[in-house]
């Protein structure tokens, strides 16, 4: 049996159950194997938390950080065989003046910044910008480790979550703060 260490906070569950409610995930097919998971409150990444004892596990990360250019969430693991579907969304607030925020996954941005990414270890080569990889099914082929998350910008003092306005071209009209879906499964 796999076990695996994972953040588990009825806090946070709270504030990701509206983004579940939206979200519509894949039912298991039958015929997917059951691989128990234990789990243990890792206090590493307040932000980050995966539900369920067996695979699929579903794992969520809210307001992924932004301060800074990659960020470790050690409260979720991957591990040899395991598929992996990651998804993003939401937006972020790059700091300046004027309409400053931004969308996470395909921001609108005349300077090539912005832009949220994402590494499995032992499936991507590095940080992958979810812009071109949103959705996408990983099979972790090497050892794995923990989910590390990108911002790419060219100052991160005044990045983060507060004074939401609609964003450069209204790209964040509507739109809440970012977020990152995770679902580990056996096939």
């Amino acid at each position: 049996m796999r076990t695996r260490a994972l953040l588990k906070r009825g806090s946070i569950a709270a504030v990701a159950g509206a983004l579940v409610a939206g979200a519509a995930a894949a039912p298991a097919s039958a015929s997917t194997p059951t691989v128990e998971r234990a789990v243990a409150a890792r206090p590493a990444a307040m932000n980050s938390y995966c539900t369920g004892r067996t695979l699929p596990l579903d794992c969520w990360v809210t307001e992924p950080v932004v301060t800074q250019a990659s960020t470790t969430y050690s409260s979720i693991q991957f591990q040899h065989g395991d598929y992996v579907t990651i998804t993003g969304g939401g937006c972020v607030q790059t700091g300046g003046s004027g309409k400053t925020w931004k969308r996470y996954v395909d921001p609108l941005a005349d300077n090539g910044l912005y832009h949220g990414s994402f590494h499995i270890p032992g499936a991507t080569s590095g940080l992958t910008w979810f812009q071109y990889a949103n959705g996408s099914k990983w099979y972790v082929s090497g050892n794995g480790g923990p989910l590390v998350l990108g911002y790419q910008d060219d100052g991160y003092g005044d990045n983060g979550y507060w004074g939401h306005d609609d964003g450069t071209g209204n790209q964040c009209k509507n739109v809440g703060n970012a977020w990152v879906h995770i679902v580990i499964s056996a096939s």
